[in-house]
């Protein structure tokens, strides 16, 4: 696990003492979702905290947003007032589950915005990268590399924050997990779609842990693909319900076969109301899954439909888990720190 025995030591005894002068001893479940239980208690019948908990104290994590004149160098990609409708938009996501963003600092860069290289242009090779998203604009999978975002931006990155750099359009939206070792977290994001999209709050979701809902769903009957997570699974509990060991390791998040159910499970998700439900819908001589075989949320935030503005509870305590990760551990010169 991600807490060595002696500090988990420390905080029930930090619980044992707190609680009883807060009140919290009344036959009710206001102890469990004090400090430890909401944020750091985990266990095989419980392995991501404060499950069993409404609400819990919140904790606080700065931002330091990047932000680039357009790709002819003039105007600003976007101005203070739409940051703080953004980061208020965040907020609206992940403060039920006690995680609250605020604005640590601009930097704000005098250079244009790079543009989308084709993929076939001279010099335009791409770094390997993960969690894209794949939004509307570049090729599937263009990303920006470090050295086109220059001096500016790893001499003012700050590796305690949340680091967003705001992109022109053009660009696909993407997040670092924080459990891969790399000397720059960050998350790009359009700064055109920053104050009124869901996606900012999706890519800070892969930032805090949450894979895709269609993550891992190459085979739902597995018994366990806690292997295909190794990276961060290793040092996990193994839970006891086999829904946090498959998928996207959410029990709240139904299965999800997104545009490849036909190939996993022999039926065809064409039964959307909308193109925007499930993008590229082509005609299929399969039949349609009935609702046991396939029905995904179609708001979850962690999804690629609709509306994407939701997270379940699970989801919360998942991001909460892995705050905690990213605060008591160091990655290649990272550490998150908490506001106070």
């Amino acid at each position: 696990m991600m807490y060595t025995r002696k500090s988990i030591a420390a905080a029930l005894l930090l619980l044992l003492i707190v609680a009883p002068l807060s009140g919290c001893f009344g036959g009710t479940n206001d102890s469990d979702c004090a400090e430890t239980g909401y944020w750091i208690d985990v266990s095989v019948d419980s392995p991501y905290p404060g499950l069993a908990c409404e609400s819990g104290p919140s904790k606080t994590l700065a931002m330091t947003i990047f932000v680039y004149r357009d790709n002819d160098g003039v105007e600003w990609l976007i101005n203070e007032t739409s940051i703080d409708t953004g980061i208020e938009l965040i907020n609206s996501v992940y403060n039920p589950y006690g995680i609250d963003f605020v604005l640590d600092e601009i930097i704000w860069i005098d250079e244009a915005f790079p543009d989308v290289q084709d993929e076939e242009e001279e010099g335009s090779e791409k770094p390997d990268t993960l969690n894209n998203s794949g939004e509307n604009g570049a090729d599937f999978g263009d990303q920006i590399q470090i050295s086109q975002l220059g001096e500016e931006f790893t001499q003012n990155y700050n590796p305690a924050n949340v680091n967003i750099v705001m992109q022109s359009t053009g660009w696909g939206a993407y997040s670092m997990f924080p459990w891969y070792s790399r000397e720059y977290y960050f998350s790009m994001v359009r700064a055109s779609t920053f104050a009124t999209s869901p996606v900012p709050s999706h890519e800070l979701g892969h930032f805090l842990g949450l894979y895709h809902t269609h993550q891992f769903h190459d085979d739902p009957n597995s018994d366990s693909d806690l292997a295909q997570a190794f990276v961060w699974a290793q040092d996990w509990v193994e839970p006891t319900e086999q829904c946090f060991r498959t998928g996207d390791f959410i029990c709240e998040t139904p299965y999800d076969c997104y545009i490849w159910c036909e190939e996993v499970i022999n039926c065809t998700a064409n039964v959307y109301e909308s193109e925007s439900d499930r993008p590229d819908q082509e005609p299929s001589e399969f039949e349609n899954c009935t609702e046991e075989q396939h029905n995904p949320s179609h708001v979850n935030l962690m999804s690629r439909y609709g509306d994407r503005s939701e997270i379940t509870a699970d989801q919360g305590a998942r991001a909460r888990y892995f705050i905690m990760y990213m605060v008591e551990n160091e990655r290649d010169g990272n550490q998150l720190v908490l506001v106070e």
